[in-house]
């Protein structure tokens, strides 16, 4: 790992600007006005954008004559409405002690209004250094005629940073109602603060554009090395492989790929797997490029690519943690420490909702959800079931459970040395608060979940959670999340069993109640309407979500209850490859929040149960096949992603564009927990399986037409500036960065900020790779949630304990279930036990495959016992 080395190249730079800047001996823009873009020509706006806060609303457009146009559709309500509900602003300002500015713009209105302006802090306390007259005044504006303001100031109140110049564009408060408000478009152009001082902004570091984009991190010694390179050539393009002394350790030709319509190039593919010696600091050099340098950045060939960031992944966790201090030693830095957020979170429902309820519930602690702060059941139930199931699939897959993040003592959080798996704790955090959604008995929703809680409406960046005041409450209840519910407190309660048993009990409670409330109220739905304050989660399907909660509960209890639905139930068995519900209906992938079916059929194929051996056959059979066709869709995409380009819908206003979903990296990795599966499930035999969960990896980590490593802190062009409220340097360099191990939701073909549409990107014409922005402002393909994060968790975990093995010879002892050297009556009774109760603990399930036919059963008991009686000599499968 190359922790945070862009973020050190930056720091050179600014030591070396701050010696040389006199001299000019870096090259700077914009001397003599602290404003970045004045006129908005080519379409772009940034860093100027709008803001607005529910309920009011405006859109924006850019013209080709280098107009900003603003359109105020809606403002807040009567009392309670502020003029800043709607803004126009330019952050990121420092006004200098001692300076005069002139202050210049041209604004027009197409109606008769009022706007406020002014330049001040973009944070508490909210001063300012510039309003109209120095008087606090509005600007009275007469229907379409062109104002121009110029006045002058001069700063006495010392150095500030961290300023804006914002326009307030809504009525004052108390002056017009919403009914009666008329919808308002002002017209923005020529906006200066000049400041003769000023020497103007280091110009910005361009991203890397390097022509081979790969996996910045690196390779195992024995996994599959592909490389893409932008090169239009239809003919080969030699390549050579160098170590870090520039020595040429390997060559070859690339592969023409031709062009890729998703990320927009034309590429080809360079394969080096057949290198195999660990080192760093190797590249890959293409003789001819489109783009320079013709060179990859840095990569390391070893067995600890993903060792840190396994423990980095699932800190994510503990960071987002409510309710407690986050502090040293736990937190690693103390940059992330922070007081508790939201310490008594004691929540009635929205009374502006329809459901209606006397009740209050305590849902102190959990994770926060993302760069928010709220606590989603569907969101939280998905990211639980994924980080626990990281460790079921180690506890019954002979995983190495006694290591990090599974093993007490590795994670370094407030639980570790109390002589339970630290991952388990960690989960148990979010799972304690969850089961506190449940509507109460003696309610007419009694043992339902409540679908969400959360503030009433969106708080600023650079808050930090005990900073938040907003009022918070429960949304309603919903089946969806009453399932999740079911599904994560009955995966819960089997982990625990062993370790807590008055907990377990407790969450297999919680867990047939919700259970049978949802069995009551089958079609409570979440609404796909985006409001105030907290992310919709909206799903009209919950058959998967029947099916999920069912499995988990049979692999917990047993019972045919739950059997018999499971098996009735269209999704038995299936892992899918295209989701059919939630707010992804149509998309490639296996599953998420609103599309659990595979989660289920996963849990059928891990769990010891008593499902018949064949039923578990077909679902480990239908698990490979799904991750074959992602591998299909890796090889056919010239960057390796196995997601395809689909028709996307916006949860805002439903207009479609096709391309990546948001998140989509997400959907990526989930995939990846697919693919290694299918390599567990073919005894680690098949590495085809393995190396594209490893291809899938290297499109996270630099092998993208960005050239940008999504994860904090990992890669050369690392993830900096994810949608976060605390980690929130780039909006308020007083607050922290993000700390590594980090995953942005990624590419987003919808660009529904206003910050990518202020750069001029419109959805629809922008490639779909090529939809991302690193930059704190850009939610909608830059945020980051728990929901993210546990799979990177559950891969890099994984592929830390089985990378290193790709390649290596598997030596299977035929009969020799125990692994104890030798083949007796201990076997046999593990292979009849095996046959009982699927339960695959200690046994070694490739040996018990007597008569290689891919399946353990009566006839292998059957040569088994032949062999004990001295009737054969060796099993069907040695011959």
């Amino acid at each position: 790992m190359r922790f945070f080395n862009k973020v050190a190249m930056v720091l050179a730079l600014v030591i070396l600007l701050s010696v040389f800047f006199s001299s000019s001996a870096f090259a700077v823009v914009g001397a003599g006005d602290i404003i970045r873009n004045h006129t908005f020509d080519n379409n772009v706006g940034l860093p100027w954008h709008v803001v607005e806060s529910y309920p009011a609303k405006a859109s924006f457009e850019i013209t080709d004559q280098g107009k900003y146009v603003i359109k105020c559709e809606k403002i807040g309500p009567m009392g309670t409405g502020e003029r800043w509900d709607l803004q126009f602003r330019h952050r990121g300002l420092t006004i200098e002690q001692g300076h005069t500015y002139t202050v210049q713009f041209t604004v027009t209105a197409n109606r008769d209004c009022k706007i406020y302006p002014k330049i001040g802090d973009q944070g508490d306390p909210y001063d300012e250094y510039w309003n109209l007259d120095q008087q606090w005044h509005f600007l009275e504006l007469k229907a379409n005629t062109p104002k121009t303001v110029t006045q002058t100031f001069t700063m006495n109140k010392g150095t500030k940073s961290n300023c804006e110049f914002a326009f307030h564009l809504a009525p004052e408060k108390n002056t017009v109602s919403p009914e009666n408000y008329q919808a308002t478009t002002f017209t923005f152009d020529d906006i200066y603060v000049k400041d003769p001082q000023f020497k103007g902004y280091p110009d910005e570091i361009p991203e890397p554009t390097n022509a081979v984009r790969l996996n910045q991190e690196g390779f195992y010694p024995n996994s599959a090395k592909v490389a893409t390179l932008v090169s239009s050539s239809t003919t080969p393009v030699n390549w050579t492989l160098v170590n870090s002394q520039g020595t040429v350790v390997a060559q070859g030709q690339s592969t023409v790929k031709g062009a890729d319509h998703a990320s927009g190039d034309k590429v080809h593919v360079i394969d080096f797997s057949s290198y195999t010696t660990p080192g760093t600091g190797y590249k890959v050099k293409a003789a001819t490029a489109d783009v320079t340098p013709v060179e990859s950045m840095p990569f390391t060939i070893g067995n600890d690519i993903y060792t840190k960031m396994k423990y980095d992944a699932m800190k994510y966790f503990y960071h987002n943690r409510s309710a407690i201090e986050i502090k040293l030693p736990y937190c690693d830095q103390a940059q992330w420490a922070r007081p508790a957020g939201h310490p008594s979170d004691i929540l009635q429902p929205d009374p502006t909702k329809d459901y209606k309820a006397n009740y209050s519930l305590d849902v102190t602690g959990g994770w926060y959800d993302a760069g928010d702060h709220g606590k989603y059941v569907v969101n939280g139930g998905i990211s639980t079931w994924t980080v626990m199931n990281s460790y079921e699939r180690a506890l019954y897959l002979n995983g190495d459970t006694s290591v990090a993040p599974f093993a007490d003592g590795t994670l370094n959080i407030p639980e570790s040395g109390n002589g339970w798996p630290d991952i388990l704790d960690e989960t148990r955090y979010n799972l304690k608060t969850l089961l506190n959604m449940q509507v109460p008995a003696g309610n007419e929703l009694a043992g339902m979940a409540h679908h969400k809680a959360h503030d009433e409406r969106w708080t600023a960046l650079a808050v930090r959670p005990d900073q938040d005041t907003m009022k918070r409450y429960l949304q309603p209840p919903s089946t969806a999340a009453t399932l999740n519910l079911a599904a994560i407190a009955a995966q819960g309660s089997r982990l625990w069993k062993q370790y807590d048993a008055a907990f377990a009990t407790k969450c297999l409670t919680a867990a047939e109640t919700a259970w049978n409330a949802a069995v009551a109220h089958p079609a409570i739905y979440a609404s796909m309407e985006q409001g105030p304050g907290g992310g919709a989660y909206g799903d009209n399907y919950v058959l998967d979500d029947f099916y999920w909660a069912a499995c988990e509960l049979y692999a917990t209890t047993g019972s045919a209850k739950y059997l018999d639905y499971i098996k009735s139930s269209p999704h038995y068995l299936q892992m899918p490859t295209e989701l059919v519900g939630g707010e992804d209906n149509g998309l490639t992938g296996a599953f998420d929040w609103g599309n659990t079916a595979g989660l289920g059929t996963i849990t059928l194929a891990l769990v010891p149960s008593s499902l018949p051996a064949s039923d578990i056959a077909t679902a480990k059979a239908n698990i490979q096949a799904a991750a074959d066709k992602f591998i299909s869709i890796e090889n056919a995409q010239g960057y390796g992603v196995p997601i395809e380009e689909k028709v996307i819908s916006s949860p805002f206003d439903g207009s479609t564009v096709t391309g990546f979903p948001w998140g989509s990296n997400s959907f990526v990795v989930n995939e990846a927990i697919v693919m290694s599966y299918a390599y567990e499930f073919s005894n680690r035999q098949n590495a085809k399986y393995i190396n594209g969960a490893v291809t899938a990896m290297d499109y996270i980590l630099g092998r993208n037409p960005n050239v940008q490593s999504y994860v904090t802190g990992y890669g050369d062009n690392p993830l900096e500036n994810p949608h976060h409220r605390f980690w929130a340097y780039q909006a308020d360099n007083t607050f922290p960065k993000a700390p590594p191990g980090c995953l942005s939701g990624g590419p987003n073909s919808g660009l529904q900020d206003p910050w990518v549409k202020g750069s001029g990107w419109k959805p629809g014409v922008r490639p779909a790779e090529k939809c991302f922005m690193d930059n704190i402002e850009s939610w909608s393909t830059n945020e980051i949630t728990i929901n993210w994060n546990a799979p990177l968790a559950w891969m890099s975990a994984y592929l830390d304990e089985q990378g290193p093995k790709i390649g290596s010879v598997v030596t299977i002892s035929l009969g020799d279930l125990n692994k104890d050297g030798a083949k007796d009556a201990l076997d046999f009774a593990a292979l009849k036990k095996y046959l009982l109760t699927q339960d695959s603990t200690g046994i070694d399930l490739a040996a018990a495959d007597l008569n290689a036919d891919k399946s353990i059963d009566a006839v292998d008991f059957a040569i088994y016992k032949q062999y004990l009686l001295g009737m054969i000599t060796k099993f069907p499968a040695e011959s």
